[in-house]
């Protein structure tokens, strides 16, 4: 995803952010952590997504320089 990216409707920005929160709050409150913990679980779940596009971004460049 492009850092210039914008929902088609933001509302559905704001929908999806506010199940994040949601989530994350009954995960907390389920576990019974502070909030640096679930912190830490969510910034972890945000590396694993940002890990995966560099994978797939750096793999689509390894295909196009093969085919070159």
């Amino acid at each position: 995803m492009s850092e210039d990216w914008k929902p088609v409707d933001s509302q559905v920005l704001v929908d999806a952010w506010d199940e994040i929160k949601d989530c994350a709050e009954g995960i907390q409150k389920d576990l019974a952590c502070p909030d640096e913990t679930i912190s830490k679980m969510l910034r972890s779940v945000a590396e694993t997504f940002d890990n995966t596009v560099e994978d797939i971004l750096d793999k689509a460049e390894e295909d196009w320089e093969e085919d070159k």
